[in-house]
């Protein structure tokens, strides 16, 4: 208030910024910078000279057309902003610290009500980067005073208290109400099929039912779920225009509202599997593991801030120590089998005599978000310029083992957790985008120490490359199988222009359920499945080489390679539905793309229309403008950019998912 009162208004003045005078807005003359800019997020220019814009002409009209245009693209940053900060006010500034011995969960109060609803802070441990308290794991055993059993699980341990994190909780302790099933059913049938274009699991594995489940049992999760589903039912009916004002406002008042309700159930779940402990309970570990990552889908799709590192850092302790407490046999092996089998109650799909019985809703969901964050993990390593932190689980979740741990009934020919079913993405292509970003971390290393060997750095990437290349020739001969099976048809970019509609995309039905004689792949076609691996390898051979080769969008080997992927997206790819599965790709193709090529990759996020909003696809459309608005910087100094700098172009590092 005594800032304002010390450079009152004027209704007629000469002296304010010459911003708002481009615009012909009354300016409060605030400096250095006006209200009216400080709110738009403009530049807000004080000086005696009149700036050489300012000519009452060409330039003038030029000026004032390019600010109206910087206002309506920042419009969309600003609202996100706003609509985020109820979740900053919780999650803002949360973040994990590894301990060796003694590790506790602590989760900062939303507000002075969601702190008394969850009860006090279990930890005062100090924050590693800000003022915020420190969110950690338990790694001890459950206190005696607990009385707890120390598992929940085998056929010695008692039942779980059904008061823990919603296991065996009936299901009127949702409180579901008409809005809420409403909601769910858009998540369901629209929402996480736009999220996961992929996964559509086999109706003997349980197709999705599993995720009914756990939203009725897990109230974080299913209020993260439901905050989704407003955000994209708002964006739907808004389509670009300012109509729908009554249903809008409702959809964002929902948006808040569950924004409130999940991060008070989430602190509440944190705070009551501190008290029994990660080591006793491995279903509730899992299901806390799944809120967190479905709130890094909710920051990333909605606002990708940078806030997502705090989440993914935090699910990753949780998963490091399911693993070390449940997943190691008796010889002290890494064993992920003997994790489901806890969760199971000693049996496992696909073990001898039991092969067509589906996973249980606990299993499935722990599948589904270990592979979440396995794709996260790894891609996160790319924005960050470091080796993934759970490589270490790479080699026995993601390859084909002769055998299981102790269990060699399992099927010897199929890994733990095939990333294809869930993203479209072959385990080889993630495994080696993993090893080229921990070669980049390496390299980096080597050059600060002054110890680069070219010699070595060569036959690590040759070693990948070859990896790679020797999985493309055969996806190769499957798109052509399939090319001469049916035609190729080119991307339909041009029927989805934006004046259609949202929902155009969206199918109107589920594919139909194969014949139960069959029981065939009900996910993506063939074509499209292999077309989608075959873009991931192509920008993992482009990311490869700029590794190695530093920056060089000239070179040849990445010239091609980079042209071969984008007349893969901008010819081949089904548009606009196709784009959400290989948005990593999208975002390394364009960012060392040929000034002719810019056009192309902008018109594939137009064809989104409002939805590009939703997701991390305009994000990567940001970060190629930002690399092609400095070229002539970049080319300047090659040696200090490459793919992880292109990465942090918005101010944050973005994870592309």
């Amino acid at each position: 208030m005594a800032a304002q009162q010390l450079t009152p208004a004027k209704s007629r003045s000469s002296d304010g910024c010459w911003t708002c005078r481009l615009r012909r807005k009354k300016c409060d003359e605030i400096r250095p910078v006006c209200m009216a800019c400080s709110a738009l997020e403009i530049d807000c220019l004080y000086s005696d000279v009149k700036p050489e814009w300012m000519d009452g002409a060409e330039k003038q009209k030029e000026k004032a057309d390019w600010l109206k245009l910087e206002v309506k693209r920042l419009a969309g940053a600003r609202r996100e902003r706003r609509h985020m900060q109820s979740l900053e006010m919780g999650m803002d500034g949360l973040e994990v610290a590894n301990a060796t011995d003694n590790m506790t969960v602590a989760v900062a109060p939303v507000s002075s009500q969601v702190a008394s609803s969850s009860g006090p802070s279990v930890s005062n441990g100090t924050p590693q980067d800000s003022g915020s308290e420190s969110w950690t794991v338990d790694q001890s055993m459950p206190s005696a005073a607990s009385s707890t059993p120390p598992s929940s699980f085998g056929p010695a341990a008692a039942p779980t208290p059904p008061t823990l994190i919603g296991m065996q909780v009936p299901l009127h302790r949702v409180g579901l109400d008409d809005q809420d099933l409403s909601f769910m059913m858009v998540y369901l049938d629209f929402t996480f099929p736009f999220l996961f274009p992929f996964y559509r699991p086999h109706v003997l594995d349980g197709g999705r039912g599993w995720l009914l489940v756990i939203m009725m049992r897990n109230k974080a999760l299913f209020h993260i779920a439901l905050t989704l589903s407003a955000y994209l039912l708002s964006e739907i009916m808004k389509n670009g225009a300012d109509t729908h004002g009554d249903c809008l406002r409702h959809n964002w008042d929902s948006l808040q509202e569950q924004q409130q309700l999940a991060m008070r159930e989430l602190q509440a779940d944190m705070h009551e599997l501190n008290q029994k402990g990660v080591q006793g309970y491995l279903a509730a570990s899992g299901q806390v593991m799944g809120s967190v990552m479905q709130l890094l889908s909710f920051e990333v799709a909605i606002a990708n801030t940078g806030n997502w590192q705090m989440h993914l850092d935090a699910a990753s302790v949780l998963f490091e120590q399911v693993m070390e407490h449940h997943g190691n046999n008796e010889a002290g092996n890494m064993c992920w089998h003997r994790v489901l089998l806890q969760l199971g109650h000693g049996f496992v799909p696909g073990s001898a005599g039991e092969k067509q019985r589906p996973w249980n809703p606990d299993q499935a969901s722990l599948r589904f978000f270990t592979a979440s964050l396995i794709f996260a993990d790894t891609l996160s390593a790319t924005a960050l310029g470091r080796a993934p932190r759970l490589l270490k689980y790479h080699d026995h979740l993601l390859n084909v083992l002769d055998h299981c741990c102790e269990d060699h009934s399992t099927h010897p020919s199929v890994p733990h957790l095939k990333m294809d079913d869930f993203f479209g993405v072959p385990n080889w292509v993630l495994q080696a985008i993993a090893a080229a970003s921990s070669l980049q971390a390496w390299k980096k290393q080597e050059k600060a120490a002054n110890s680069l060997s070219i010699t070595q750095l060569v036959s690590r990437a040759a070693s990948i490359e070859h990896m790679l290349k020797t999985h493309i020739a055969d996806l190769d001969a499957k798109l052509d199988a399939a090319d001469a099976a049916f035609p190729t048809t080119m991307n339909t970019l041009h029927l989805f222009g934006q004046a259609t509609s949202p929902l155009a995309w969206f199918p109107a039905q589920q594919p139909p359920l194969p014949l139960p004689a069959s029981f065939s792949d009900s996910r993506l076609p063939g074509a499209d499945h292999h077309l989608t691996a075959r873009i991931w390898a192509q920008a993992a051979i482009t990311y490869l080489l700029v590794v190695v080769s530093g920056w060089q969008p000239s070179n040849p080997e990445i010239r091609e390679s980079v042209a071969l992927t984008a007349d893969l997206l901008l010819r081949r790819l089904p548009a606009p539905a196709g784009l959400r599965s290989v948005v990593w790709p999208f975002a390394v193709t364009g960012c060392l793309a040929a000034p002719g090529e810019e056009q192309g990759f902008r018109d594939l996020v137009a064809a989104l229309g409002p939805l590009q909003i939703f997701g991390t696809v305009r994000e990567a459309l940001g970060l190629m403008e930002q690399v092609w608005a400095h070229r002539e910087c970049i080319g300047a100094l090659p040696d200090s950019w490459d793919l992880s700098v292109g990465l942090n172009g918005l101010g944050h590092p973005s994870l592309l998912i």
